[in-house]
């Protein structure tokens, strides 16, 4: 039965590939021979401005000859892609037939059943688009290869094409860049790392998930072990093979913005469009600003000290738009990939607290609503527990203070008040709404003071919100993808909605001035104190800062910008300047950019009333510092002396 069964898929596979090659054999009868390989085209990626300023593909990569390759490796890919490469010719028709049957009973495309010529022939010439049109070309050139090549050059060019993940095309560049070695010299172990990353570059890459890598790995030893290409005392030793894995490119890739990309080529992989980024003649216009990115690169190599361990990521964007406009990940991608920026959770500290004072104005609060900054003892659990949240070096007004004036200085017993009187989950709610993951938000009091952990970019494209007066501005990396005939294969299409009131945003802005206002200063500073001369702009903004990490976010209409510093290991920051960096930094690009770029500011919207007022006790007295604060038509505090 079995047996019978076998035979019926053969010979249903032979059929189908009988009617592939009379297809298209009549469609390309002018063509004797493959494509020439020496044309192959490239991925080129532009700047938002039309700019192109990385090229990728496999000429870009170092050719190697077979022999030149570990046994290992050519056996660790053989055994896991295509058991049978050496004896069909271009088919495994027993594989295909599977595959055929069961993507009939699922009708879909799900599974497949590529030998290596078919899928060296579409890194070479197709798409990796999961259509039927697709699969018929690419049968009709691996007819073709089969045909033209022997088995041997057939592997040596496809070992010269796969994608490694992280920029990285061929297994001479991908030994190099995960092992600072010469393919020859490859490991058992070190050869089934390489060969479990081509099914998902990003998901199998050890840099990004070392674990599943691990388990891939693992099982294409053992399928070695099956397949009788390596003993049972060498499949041990691999197990037990001490992998060190050092992920760093040769110092002469150009890349200018290795961070950013790595996004892109994440996100190439995940349109349908493409399965894998090899994909040959595609440009692809993207949102990178080169002078934002190569003046933010300035401002770290200028402020950082090149001998400390600190580290620091900044995110950017159109708030307009939601363009990013660049992506930092770290000081050195050739010393760390791990992006810092997208991938790093840490504590928000107090850049949490605009996401509160908003929520506030919702309910009824005013720039002027007031509450006691002083030592307060808060019992929490039904009373059962004492929670004592203290200011900044224990320094209080000890009075009634506003709003605007503890958005100001960053008091922490106001906002501990508002975050209560609220209740704890309206702020989780909030930032829900503003795009946060709020998975591990829990709500307690010492949320409000940022005790949870949030991504930079999260939190960056969250204070866009206020910046495009209320509107959901996703991040946007990716406008447009062409082919090289310029025809338009993916365009990306603004879809954002009006999220928050445009009225409490233009108050809310107003508000994040506040950081950088030196009259605002009582007993307490303003938090941007210390930046406040480099500035010549106006801006609103917020910083925050914990034991381990220190962050500042702000903004105008053109521009939001979030860094972020701190150290890998969580060492303590422990001086001024570490907790200043990431303030200084900002600083630096913002006012390096606008005297480039013109900057502007927002108009009242209609439903607001300026008022002058005393920012810090809400009193329409002449007692004082006065300033104009913006309210809701028919909140404005009433004058009296």
């Amino acid at each position: 039965m079995v047996k019978n069964y076998r035979k019926l898929i053969i010979l249903f596979s032979t059929l189908i590939i009988i009617v592939i090659i009379i297809s298209y054999s009549r469609y390309y009868i002018k063509h004797d021979q493959l494509p020439d390989i020496s044309d192959l085209n490239t991925i080129e990626f532009y700047s938002i401005d039309g700019q192109k300023y990385f090229e990728l593909n496999n000429k870009t990569s170092t050719y190697v000859k077979l022999e030149e390759i570990s046994d290992y490796l050519k056996k660790a890919i053989i055994a896991v892609e295509d058991r049978h490469f050496y004896e069909h010719h271009g088919f495994d028709y027993l594989r295909i037939g599977k595959a055929i049957l069961d993507n009939l009973k699922t009708l879909s495309r799900r599974y497949g059943a590529s030998t290596i010529t078919q899928q060296y022939a579409r890194n070479l010439y197709l798409t990796h688009e999961k259509s039927w049109e697709r699969k018929l070309r690419e049968a009709y050139y691996t007819i073709l290869l089969e045909m033209n090549y022997s088995k041997d050059d057939i592997l040596e060019g496809y070992l010269n094409t796969i994608y490694f993940g992280h920029g990285v095309y061929g297994i001479h560049d991908a030994s190099i860049f995960y092992f600072n070695k010469q393919p020859n010299d490859l490991t058992l172990g070190e050869a089934a790392v390489l060969a479990a990353i081509p099914k998902g570059p990003t998901y199998y890459s050890p840099l990004k998930d070392y674990e599943r890598n691990k388990e891939r790995k693992e099982l294409i030893l053992k399928l070695m072990l099956e397949q009788g290409k390596i003993t049972e005392t060498e499949y041990r030793d691999a197990l037990n093979e001490d992998i060190k894995i050092i992920g760093k490119h040769p110092k002469n890739v150009n890349n200018i913005a290795p961070y950013f990309l790595d996004i892109v080529i994440k996100e190439l992989e995940s349109y349908n469009l493409l399965n894998n980024p090899y994909i040959n003649g595609l440009k692809v216009y993207t949102t990178l600003d080169l002078t934002l990115n190569e003046i933010s690169l300035k401002a770290i190599n200028t402020i950082y000290p090149s001998s400390s361990l600190i580290e620091t990521s900044v995110f950017a964007s159109d708030p307009q738009t939601g363009y990013v406009k660049t992506v930092i990940g770290g000081r050195d991608y050739q010393v760390s990939q791990f992006n810092r920026a997208i991938n790093g959770y840490r504590h928000p500290g107090s850049t949490i607290k605009p996401l509160l004072y908003y929520a506030a104005l919702e309910h009824g609060f005013t720039p002027t609503t007031t509450f006691k900054s002083e030592p307060t003892t808060f019992y929490i659990n039904k009373g059962k527990e004492k929670y004592e949240p203290t200011n900044f070096q224990n320094i209080y007004a000890y009075r009634d203070v506003t709003m605007a004036y503890a958005l100001a200085v960053s008091d922490n017993i106001y906002a501990i008040k508002t975050h209560l009187f609220l209740g704890e989950s309206t702020l989780i709610k909030m930032a829900k709404r503003m795009g946060i993951n709020t998975t591990n938000m829990k709500p307690v009091p010492s949320l409000a003071l940022g005790a949870t952990e949030i991504k930079l970019s999260e939190l960056t494209t969250a204070y866009a919100y206020f910046a495009s007066m209320g509107k959901q501005v996703a991040p946007v990396y990716i406008t447009k993808i062409t082919d090289l005939n310029d025809e338009v294969l993916y365009e990306y299409k603004n879809t954002s909605k009006q999220i928050l009131n445009r009225d409490l945003c233009f108050i809310m802005n107003e508000l994040l001035r506040g950081m950088f206002d030196p009259y605002m200063s009582y007993n307490q500073s303003v938090t941007g104190l210390s930046i406040i001369p480099q500035l010549t702009h106006t801006y609103a903004g917020k910083s925050g800062t914990t034991d381990y990490d220190t962050t500042m976010i702000g903004y105008n209409p053109e521009l939001v910008v979030g860094v972020w510093t701190g150290y890998d290991e969580l060492i303590p920051l422990t001086t001024v300047s570490e907790r200043n960096y990431a303030k200084r930094v900002w600083a630096k690009i913002m006012e390096d950019y606008f005297s480039i770029y013109e900057a502007t500011w927002y108009k009242p919207t209609k439903n607001v009333s300026p008022v002058i007022v005393n920012p810090i006790t809400g009193e329409m007295n002449n007692k004082g510092y006065h300033k104009v604060l913006y309210f809701l038509k028919g909140t404005e505090p009433y004058y009296y002396y």
